[in-house]
Formats: C-alpha cells, structure tokens, sequence
C-alpha cells in the first residue's frame, strides 16, 4: 500500500512543533480515488467537526494500515514516543464561503492540550492534482487565552459581518493572519503528499479559491483525513 521510497521531510514550525512532509505516500493512490469514486454514495456530512463537506470512514484494515506507518516512519521524526490511529476518513472539501460557519472562516486545533505530554496528531493525505484548491496553513496564537476562549464563545452567538469585526476574518477560508493568529506556515499541495502534525498546532485548509471546489471526487479537493493519539518524547 505504501511506497518504500517515499520521500520524508521536516519542516519546524515553531517551539517544538514540527510538520512531517511524505511525497509518494502510496504506492498506487489512484486505487484511493477510485475507492471514494465508487463510495461517493455513502458519504456523509461531517457535523462533529470542523471540515467543510462530506467524510467517508475508511475500512479498519486501512486504518491499521496507517497506523503502521506512522509507526515505522512518522513517530519519530514527529517526535512521538508511541501513537495510536484512530480513524481514517476519505474527505470532500465543498462548501462555499457563505455556507461556512463562523468558526470554519479562522484557524483551529484537532485537540486542545494534554496533561503528561498526551495529545492528538493528525494526518492529511492530498489526492487531488489541482494545486489551485489549497493545501494547509498553520498558524500560531497572538491572542491570550481569554480572548481565544471568548472568541469561540461569540462565534456561535454574533452574525457573520460582527463575528468579522471581532476577529478580522475574511468571508471565506483561513487564508491569511487576523487579530488573533499568525500565519506561519503553507503547506503546499502535491498529489500523493501526506503531511503530519500534532493536533494542537492550529491550521486551516488553504483555499484561495474556493470557486473551484467540486461535488466530484475526481476533480475536486479530495483528501484522505486522519487523527491517532500520541505521547511526545519527554521535553
């Protein structure tokens, strides 16, 4: 399932977070696309979290799959001492600026911190060839954790233009910095790149031009999405 010779890069992002970069995850990705094509069907909208269009969960073996990976070429240079896949889901970037919720319009965390150096990583896998779509950006708090608190608080309360107003949103994706967040980082996109990172580091799908986005798995920002618990290397 997996190419032996996958490219691996780090790339520090700040403090002791890093981005792991895999080019070549797969060693037949089309077989991947070809899955979501035929299970389109039996997608779903995701309602628990924070992406923008319909989830798929992949098959258990696909996850153990993953999870082995991560395992033998992952944890360490992401600094983890033991990981645990989670879930896998095949994913479908669809929705339009003014379809998003308040909180799908700035940056956010899979995971808030743990105590004993326990947490949540997570992976992207992009399996689309138009660069146009957007990759990841990543971002690092300005704000203190009050004003973070408050904002979340707000944004399920406050319209769209005063939610705006709070934070310096745009209408659309996180793309760039507002009051509360610096961006720091662009992951690029590449068919058949992964890309790894503990959950709290905060990130947004970066879509420039959501205009592009599509109902269609063949041509549109298909991802394969995952989380695994992880204990970091002692500090």
């Amino acid at each position: 399932m997996f190419n032996p010779r996958a490219k691996i890069s780090v790339v520090p992002l700040y403090g002791e977070e890093k981005l792991v970069i895999v080019d070549d995850l797969l060693l037949e990705p089309y077989k991947m696309v070809e899955l979501a094509s035929c299970s389109r069907a039996e997608f779903t909208d995701a309602d628990h979290n924070y992406f923008p269009g319909p989830e798929l969960n992949l098959a258990p073996e696909m996850t153990q799959a993953f999870d082995q990976f991560v395992v033998e070429h992952v944890r360490k240079p992401l600094g983890a001492r033991r990981t645990n896949m989670l879930a896998t889901r095949l994913a479908l970037a669809t929705l339009q600026p003014p379809q998003l919720q308040n909180l799908q319009r700035v940056c956010h965390r899979d995971t808030v911190p743990q105590p004993n150096r326990e947490g949540t990583g997570a992976m992207v896998l992009y399996l689309f060839e138009d660069q146009r779509l957007g990759g990841t950006g990543f971002f690092r708090q300005t704000c203190s954790e009050d004003e973070f608190t408050h904002m979340v608080l707000q944004s399920g309360v406050i319209d769209r233009q005063a939610f705006s107003e709070l934070t310096g949103a745009g209408e659309g994706y996180a793309v760039a910095s507002d009051r509360y967040f610096d961006k720091i980082y662009t992951a690029q996109p590449a068919f058949n790149r992964a890309i790894f990172y503990h959950g709290t580091v905060l990130h947004s799908a970066d879509i420039h031009s959501p205009a592009l986005l599509r109902d269609d798995v063949r041509t549109g920002r298909l991802t394969v999405n995952a989380f695994f618990n992880l204990r970091r290397n002692a500090a």
